[in-house]
């Protein structure tokens, strides 16, 4: 199972759209599973105020250099090196049904195949991310990548 480092409560409005047991069941075969862990972040409590497209959910893995200035706690909880990270933000409770079964038609799947192309990043300086966003307007899952590892 994905560890869960942090799970915010929510309002009666939102939900996560989907949970670490979800996650550890799509993303089980992938090189970086055991390397994986998740926050459930509370992001927005209310609707009204969330950006069009939405995010959903974020995957990444980022190495933080430890400088002359970086704290031995902060070295002792390992927050420097490099690590691979899990985001997932609520949806309006109107909507998760929608968001989840594209997650599991379509997300999950692009995620993986995102993974597998970066399977041999662990230990690289730099950061990769893949985002899963929710566009309201079109009532659809979109998706943006980012990559500043360096070789």
């Amino acid at each position: 199972m994905i560890p869960t480092r942090y799970k915010s409560k929510l309002s009666r409005l939102m939900s996560y759209p989907t949970s670490a047991g979800r996650l550890s069941t799509a993303l089980a075969e992938m090189p970086q599973i055991d390397e994986l862990s998740v926050a459930f972040f509370d992001s927005c409590q209310d609707p009204r105020h969330l950006e069009n497209p939405c995010h959903v959910l974020s995957i990444g893995y980022g190495y933080l250099h430890v400088s002359l200035s970086t704290g031995n706690d902060s070295i002792e909880q390992g927050r420097y090196g490099g690590q691979w990270t899990i985001t997932v933000d609520p949806v309006p409770r109107t909507l998760v049904s929608r968001v989840r079964t594209q997650l599991n038609e379509e997300g999950f799947a692009k995620i993986r195949q995102w993974l597998l192309l970066y399977r041999n990043v662990t230990g690289k300086k730099g950061r990769c991310w893949f985002r899963c966003l929710y566009d309201m307007d079109i009532d659809r899952l979109c998706y943006q990548e980012t990559d500043w590892v360096l070789s």
